[in-house]
């Protein structure tokens, strides 16, 4: 892993390639080099059976319906994905399971080692690839080695300069529901947007989507035209079908009709294709969006329903129940997502409630990164009336060795990470500055700039004090204050240091917020000790403050986890540990 973590690309060299637009048109003529000195010829990679997809919404969901639809169909597929949630090989699978440990090791050093050998720094493509694109060569030695029949491969970020738009002749394309993400690369439109998706179009080889922006399909259209590929339309599956076959999709939320349909379709145009000797290039001309062919789920076959009802894809739509407390957890990061996550939430959540002979209390636990506007997620998320709102960064514990190497980060800085968690918790507060009067603080307080840096410090001995909390307050960073969390080792003298300061407070407020900085103690928190599955070391124990009376006398927590997928998979983690084994 730690070879794997020093191809991150630091968050400094993250900024200067945004300022630096050129460098993008590098990376399809780089992939080719990379994928050549890891030791695979150009006719093994070509004559591998892609379907390859794209979009900004339900991509990973689109992918894992059609895998599982083709493994139902008897064929051995591979499935390669981003970002993973608690381990690395999770990206790359085989019949849908993540590679054993053991296989990733084997492919990892081989292809490491081919590339480390090969090094030529001064020539562009000839030093060693940076972590995605690593990855993505890494997948197919997998894929080929292992003789998969099909490799489902899901684009990263856009399509056009993505690392995986290296595939010279998909079978068939895919593009999911379009939205405006990673803007800062892909461009402020979602007519940009739509354009870097269908990068990902081969000439005379099919797309398929489903219903888009009129503007969006615009562009599709447009650059299908321009590139010579046939464009097809997925129309949803109805809810009187599936009812008919009495099947509820393994994915739960309002927009997985959409992604199984397309899902569908790609299986169906695959098998069309791949059974053809000849493939015919003609494509037909389409003039208007209006014209675009469409593409219906009539029936479905034993197969289709078997992938439809086992797909399984964690931390999309997911409840976790144990004794007197959900987890719900949804890695929305696109606002169409976390409409469909607020949806979600509330019925399942309200469903339960509903079974409960007792008080029911919820929770939030929220992150989101990169350059998104969180007013408007977070505004959403009001309509779900939770009891407290907690505020984290991706980081799952500030004691470092509990951090695990698969879960690192080092695309941004700590700093930056506690800043955004602190300006989130912000975001929520104004919503309700309208219907509460001005309240004194309660500062849950540390210093960015040290946490998870090596202290030469030597020891610190304060301990920190637990106060009891008012039932209505707020908690947040003060960057003025000192949390200072060291690399741990066998002796017990580095500790952590951190102040609490307790105000007064007599009004009526409205709602709760509180900002860690890291997911173990807000898990701590929201968690108040009902999960006998969770055991906090003694340090994440100790700074967390006491919870208010009026949750813990609630009989059973509901806590939602959104945002961020790294979010997502940091209390994945922690919840179910073992998942992929």
């Amino acid at each position: 892993m730690k070879a794997l973590f020093e191809l991150q690309s630091n968050a400094e060299s993250i900024a200067k390639a945004r300022q630096s637009q050129d460098k993008k048109f590098h990376n399809i003529p780089n992939m080719k080099k990379y994928i050549t000195r890891s030791g695979l010829m150009e006719d093994q990679v070509d004559n591998l059976s892609v379907i390859h997809v794209s979009g900004t919404k339900g991509k990973g969901s689109t992918c894992a319906f059609c895998e599982r639809i083709l493994s139902c169909h008897g064929y051995k597929t591979g499935l390669f994905t981003s970002p993973h949630l608690v381990e690395v090989r999770e990206r790359i699978r085989i019949n849908g399971r993540p590679v054993s440990k053991e296989l990733f090791s084997e492919y990892f050093w081989k292809v490491y080692t081919n590339l480390k050998d090969t090094q030529t720094e001064n020539i562009e493509g000839g030093g060693m690839p940076a972590y995605f694109p690593f990855l993505t060569v890494l997948s197919l030695h997998v894929f080929i080695s292992e003789g998969v029949d099909v490799a489902v491969m899901e684009v990263g970020i856009g399509g056009q300069y993505d690392s995986t738009n290296f595939v010279k002749d998909p079978v068939v394309c895919g593009v999911t529901s379009l939205g405006l993400d990673h803007t800062s690369m892909l461009g402020n439109t979602i007519e940009e947007i739509a354009w870097s998706k269908a990068g990902i179009f081969k000439k005379g080889h099919p797309a398929i989507t489903v219903p888009q922006d009129s503007k969006a399909m615009k562009v599709l259209l447009d650059r299908s035209i321009e590139i010579l590929n046939p464009l097809y339309l997925a129309v949803p599956v109805s809810e009187e079908l599936l009812a008919a076959h009495k099947i509820h999709l393994g994915i739960a939320g309002a927009k997985q009709g959409e992604n199984a349909s397309l899902a569908i379709q790609l299986y169906r145009m695959w098998v069309q294709r791949h059974s053809q000797k000849e493939l015919s290039l003609d494509v037909p001309l389409v003039s208007s969006t209006e014209d675009i062919p469409k593409l219906f789920v009539d029936d479905l076959d034993e197969g289709v329903l078997q992938g439809l009802m086992s797909c399984v894809w964690p931390g999309r739509t997911q409840s976790i129940r144990r004794m007197n407390i959900t987890y719900y957890l949804d890695g929305a990061h696109t606002m169409e997502s976390m409409e469909v996550c607020t949806a979600w939430f509330q019925e399942a959540a309200d469903k339960e409630t509903r079974a409960i002979d007792g008080l029911v209390g919820r929770v939030l636990i929220f992150n989101a990164t990169g350059d998104r506007d969180v007013g408007p997620f977070l505004n959403i998320l009001k309509d779900c009336s939770f009891d407290a709102a907690l505020f984290c960064t991706n980081l799952l514990s500030t004691v470092e060795s509990l951090n695990r190497p698969d879960q690192m980060n080092r695309t941004v800085t700590v700093k930056g990470m506690l800043e955004r968690a602190q300006n989130n918790k912000v975001s929520w507060d104004s919503l309700f500055e309208s219907d509460a009067s001005p309240k004194p603080e309660l500062d849950h307080n540390f210093n960015s700039k040290n946490i998870l840096e090596n202290d030469d410090d030597g020891a610190l001995s304060e301990q920190p004090q637990l106060l009891n909390h008012p039932t209505d307050c707020s908690l947040s960073i003060d960057r003025n204050e000192d949390l200072r969390v060291v690399e741990d080792s066998d002796s017990s003298e580095k500790q952590t240091e951190i102040s609490h300061v307790e105000s007064a407070h007599t009004g009526s407020v409205k709602h709760m917020s509180l900002a860690f900085p890291c997911i173990m103690e807000a898990l701590a928190w929201a968690t108040q000790g009902r999960d006998p599955l969770l055991d906090f070391d003694e340090t994440t124990k100790s700074l967390v403050p006491e919870v208010p009376r009026v949750l813990l006398e609630k009989d059973h927590i509901q806590v939602l986890i959104t945002g961020s997928l790294h979010l997502v998979g940091g209390v994945l983690g922690v919840l179910a540990p073992n998942m992929n084994d």
